[in-house]
């Protein structure tokens, strides 16, 4: 059998070991990860899907890499097909996920709107849904979800400006004393400083800006797999070509008498075909 070297060949070979080492480190982040927050148990478990998820795609796009390089490399047609028929359920699921979201993302936010309209007032809301809350005003320096009127009159701690830096760049907000709760300690005058800038609006920004990002990888991924697929359909067919049998012709030579009981064998001669001509590798220049 013909041996296949060709820019198909390498390249694909290099990408599916790039891809190898990509899933490699998917599943040591997962490994470190674990590793990190096996001392907190609630993090722990929260955290746990997010592991799950780093093994899975990252096992699967390990073996998916190295299967096709094993069939490139011995070419080998059974290990090409499978990595060829894997490719395309990767970009049909990849598709079938990101399309739809694509579709519906404007909406995306009127339905958050909605989901935080529906917890309000927050003083009175559940004591989940006020620790949140509170744990992102922190985070964020902000306060309420679309306003500090969201507390009504139980303006917590932590909508409270913190560093002289934010008050400086104008990010706080006078609101009247009796609007505080628990901050007499922290009183100066009859206003206190709170940040003006609520949580919604950030939050709805981070929220778009991480569907575009799975977005742009979902797509990116999409036509990785079916640029492996279009090349591996290449490197099957070249294949495929390189096996095909050279046809060897005989001829009988025989004398034309109706009746010929010679002894001797009839003479043959071989008639072979022109070798093939091999294609030139541009690779190799």
């Amino acid at each position: 059998m013909a041996k296949l070297k060709s820019c198909f060949q390498r390249i694909f070979i290099f990408f599916n070991l790039l891809f190898a080492i990509v899933g490699g480190v998917m599943i040591g982040l997962g490994l470190l990860g674990q590793f990190v927050y096996h001392d907190s148990t609630s993090e722990f478990e929260n955290q746990t899907k997010g592991f799950v998820v780093l093994y899975v795609v990252g096992g699967i796009t390990m073996a998916m890499s190295l299967l096709g390089a094993y069939g490139a490399h011995r070419e080998k047609r059974i290990p090409l097909i499978v990595f060829l028929v894997a490719c395309f359920i990767v970009c049909f699921c990849l598709l079938r996920v990101a399309v739809p979201t694509a579709m519906y993302r404007p909406e995306v936010e009127q339905i958050m709107e909605e989901k935080f309209r529906e917890v309000l007032p927050l003083n009175e809301a559940s004591p989940d849904v006020r620790q949140l809350t509170e744990r992102i005003q922190l985070s964020l320096k902000c306060c309420g979800l679309f306003s500090y009127t969201d507390w009504g009159n139980n303006v917590p701690d932590s909508c409270l400006c913190q560093a002289e830096e934010d008050q400086m760049e104008g990010t706080c907000l006078n609101i009247p004393y009796q609007l505080l709760f628990l901050s007499e300690f922290r009183v100066t005058g009859s206003q206190k400083l709170i940040y003006k800038q609520a949580c919604f609006p950030i939050l709805k920004d981070y929220v778009a800006e991480a569907l575009d990002i799975l977005l742009g990888i979902a797509f990116g991924f999409a036509a990785l797999a079916l640029l492996g697929a279009v090349i591996s359909a290449v490197l099957l067919a070249q294949l495929r070509s390189s096996t095909v049998a050279v046809p060897v012709v005989f001829s009988v030579s025989s004398h034309p008498s109706k009746f010929n009981f010679s002894s001797h064998p009839p003479k043959y001669s071989e008639l072979y075909n022109e070798p093939e001509k091999r294609e030139p590798d541009y690779c190799s220049g």
